[in-house]
């Protein structure tokens, strides 16, 4: 058999130091890339690299990604410009290197969990979020922004139409990243596409957990709206097309408007709600009522011990999450005081 001819010469090979073996096994992967059996092959190769060396298998596996994920986000970027020339091959190719880098790693086990957050934002989201599901483990982080680059590969698989793969990218991604938004927007466009309703109503409901931003709340009332027209519950669906268009500005809301319009056999715009009425529906279909509660204090929470350790720069950042969802006036004129402080500061050494 082809399959075990291959594993055969491939052991052969092998010099029994993870350091060594890692970057053949990646090339022996990258060579067969295109074999039928190339999953079972780069499970295979999992497994052996596992087996030489099981005690330092972790420590001298990560030196190696160190080393091999320090370029991550140029490469990412690079993938972007082929997506945006529309070179979704090329674009994937750049981004399978990435994951065949990293298949041997990041895998999580009975004690930890292995997390890839940008922020400290979304580390304390998720431990808020999660909390009694994964209380137990220890969070250990991923050297490079792993959930970004299969968010992107999800992307350009679903522009090659290849459903199957870039669900099992998203779902990937999610594992690493559960409380990021750029998950649960790319994983909406994939449920809109394959008609997986469930999926939609997930990611819509997640996106309203983990959103930091205006547009974010609206795209997730969006996918809502979405999810209920798909359903033919064209009432539901006008209601949260109304909610998205509070917080987010979209060419697509007039084309959605004359969708549901039509399919409710209207020959006129239908009477926007109330925001009573508006809120009885969210409350009776138990959707999130505008950004979480959840982010809101905890941003506001991180700026704050940020300021009380003078780094003025990064309590901003994390000032303006907290103005950009509440439009709070105190949050806001405080900003203002934090940018006075940074150009004292910016004048004074240039003293």
């Amino acid at each position: 058999m082809e399959l075990e001819r291959i594993l055969d010469e491939v052991k052969a090979n092998l010099t029994g130091d993870p350091l060594k073996d890692g970057p053949y096994l990646k090339e022996q992967s990258e060579k067969y890339r295109d074999a039928d059996f190339s999953q079972e092959l780069d499970r295979e190769f999992a497994r052996i690299i596992y087996e030489i060396s099981e005690k330092d298998y972790h420590t001298t596996l990560y030196t190696f990604l160190d080393k091999e994920n320090q370029n991550v986000n140029e490469q990412m970027k690079n993938a972007q410009k082929r997506f945006n020339n529309l070179n979704f091959t090329a674009g994937l190719e750049i981004l399978e290197q990435i994951i065949k880098n990293n298949f041997m790693a990041w895998n999580d086990t009975n004690d930890c969990t292995y997390k890839c957050f940008g922020t400290p934002l979304e580390y304390l989201l998720y431990t808020t979020i999660f909390e009694d599901k994964n209380n137990a483990k220890q969070i250990k982080p991923v050297n490079c922004n792993l959930a970004r680059v299969y968010v992107m590969y999800c992307f350009g698989l679903t522009k090659k139409k290849r459903y199957d793969e870039a669900h099992n990218a998203i779902e990937r991604a999610r594992e690493l990243n559960p409380v990021d938004p750029e998950v649960y927007i790319q994983y909406a466009e994939l449920a809109k596409l394959t008609k997986n309703t469930e999926e939609l109503k997930m990611s819509a409901e997640m996106l309203l957990k983990c959103a930091v931003s205006k547009s974010q709340v609206g795209q997730a009332y969006f996918n809502y709206s979405f999810y209920y027209s798909e359903l033919k519950h064209f009432d539901k669906a006008l209601a949260l097309l109304q909610m998205s268009r509070i917080f987010r500005e979209s060419d697509l809301y007039e084309t959605e408007l004359e969708y549901i319009t039509e399919c409710m056999g209207l020959g006129h715009e239908p009477k926007m709600y109330t925001t009573n009425e508006l809120m009885n529906i969210l409350i009776a279909e138990n959707i999130q009522p505008g950004p979480s509660a959840s982010v809101v204090h905890l941003a506001n929470q991180i700026a704050g011990e940020l300021e009380s350790g003078l780094d003025l720069k990064n309590a901003k950042y994390f000032y303006d999450i907290v103005f950009e969802l509440t439009e709070d006036e105190g949050t806001r004129e405080h900003i203002e005081n934090l940018e006075k402080s940074l150009r004292n500061i910016k004048d004074f050494n240039k003293l």
